[in-house]
C-alpha cells in the first residue's frame, strides 16, 4: 500500500476532486458527479488502476509517474477530445468495445436498437434456422456484434462507407467474435449486401444540419461528421435505406428497426409501410422507448 501523504491537499483524492472542479469549470463536465467519473477513469488509466482500487487509494499520495501520466490524460479531455477516445474503449450491452477517431462511440440509448433486434430475430419464423440481418452504417460494430453474440441464429451484415470504421469494426469482431457470423463489408448501406435480409437494424445519422452546428465541441470536433450529420432534415441516408429496401429484403417475414430522433419516426413510418408493401400489406409499426423514455427506435414488422 502507498504511504500517505504528509499533507491532505497531496493526496490522489485531493488531486482528483481538483481535476473535476477543472472539468466542469473548463465545460468538459456538465456536473461534478460526471466530472468525478471521468477523472477516476483517467486516472485509473493512468495508474492501472480499476474505478474500486482509485477510490479505495483515495487517502494515499499519487505515484510520480502516474500523477504525470494522469495529467498528461487530463490535458486532452480538458481540450474536449472525447472519453472514449482517450481511453480507446467504451461499453455497450455489457461488451467492451475499442474507439477512436474516425468511428462513432456507441451511446448507451442505442442498446434499445439492439434489444429490439434481438426481439425481432427471436420471433422470426426462421429463428430455428438461420435469420439474415443486416446493420447498416456499423461503425464500431457496436450492434452487428452485440446482435451476434445474443442470436445464435443470426448471420449478420455489418456495412460501412467509411473503411477507417470498418477498421474499428475489425478489430472489435476479432476480439469479441464471432467472427464466422459477422461479415464486414465497404459500401453504401445494403448494396453490398447479396443474400436477401430478414431484418435490418440500423443508427444511421440523424441530426439535421442545423442542429448539428450546436452540438457539443467535442462531438463536432472529435467524431466523424459523416456519422452524425444528417443532412437539411437529418433523415438524408434514412431515405436512402428505404429507397434500397425493397431490392434487399426477402419475400418472406421481414423487420426493419431504425434509431432515430425526436418527430422523425411518423414520416419514416410511412416510407416503410409503403416500400415493405404498402398499407394493404400485413405491415404492423411500433416505436420503442430507450431507458430515458424518448421515442428511440422505430419498428416496421411484415409478415410476423
Amino acid at each position: 500500500m502507498a504511504p500517505e501523504p504528509r499533507h491532505p491537499e497531496d493526496s490522489v483524492g485531493a488531486l482528483l476532486l481538483e481535476a473535476a472542479r477543472g472539468l466542469v469549470a473548463a465545460w468538459a463536465a456538465e456536473s461534478l458527479d460526471e466530472a468525478r467519473l471521468e477523472v477516476d477513469l483517467l486516472y485509473g488509466e493512468a495508474a492501472g488502476l480499476s474505478r474500486a482500487q482509485v477510490i479505495a487509494a483515495g487517502r494515499e499520495a499519487p505515484p510520480p509517474e502516474a500523477r504525470a501520466r494522469f495529467e498528461a490524460l487530463l490535458r486532452r479531455r480538458m481540450a474536449r477530445e472525447p472519453l472514449a477516445y482517450i481511453l480507446g474503449r467504451r461499453e455497450f450491452h455489457g461488451l467492451t468495445f475499442e474507439v477512436g477517431p474516425g468511428v462513432l462511440i456507441p451511446r448507451p440509448e442505442t442498446e434499445t436498437l439492439v434489444e429490439t433486434a434481438l426481439a425481432a430475430i427471436r420471433e422470426h419464423p426462421n429463428a430455428r434456422r438461420i435469420v439474415r440481418v443486416a446493420d447498416a452504417g456499423t461503425g464500431s460494430g457496436a450492434v452487428a456484434i452485440a446482435i451476434a453474440r445474443h442470436a445464435p441464429s443470426a448471420k449478420v451484415f455489418a456495412t460501412d462507407a467509411s473503411t477507417e470504421a470498418l477498421a474499428w469494426a475489425g478489430r472489435n469482431r476479432a476480439r469479441l467474435g464471432p467472427m464466422e457470423r459477422v461479415v464486414l463489408l465497404a459500401d453504401d448501406l445494403l448494396e453490398p449486401i447479396g443474400e436477401p435480409l430478414d431484418v435490418v437494424a440500423a443508427n444511421l445519422p440523424y441530426i439535421p444540419t442545423d442542429e448539428y452546428e450546436r452540438l457539443p465541441e467535442e462531438i463536432r470536433d472529435g467524431e466523424p461528421r459523416l456519422a452524425v450529420d444528417g443532412g437539411d432534415d437529418g433523415l438524408e441516408l434514412v431515405r436512402r435505406l428505404v429507397g434500397q429496401l425493397p431490392e434487399h429484403l426477402a419475400d418472406g417475414p421481414v423487420a426493419v428497426l431504425l434509431e432515430l430522433g425526436g418527430g422523425q419516426s411518423p414520416f419514416v413510418a410511412d416510407w416503410l409501410t409503403s416500400a415493405l408493401g404498402g398499407s394493404d400489406a400485413d405491415v404492423t409499426v411500433e416505436v420503442h422507448r430507450d431507458l430515458a423514455g424518448n421515442r428511440r427506435v422505430l419498428e416496421v414488422r411484415r409478415g410476423y
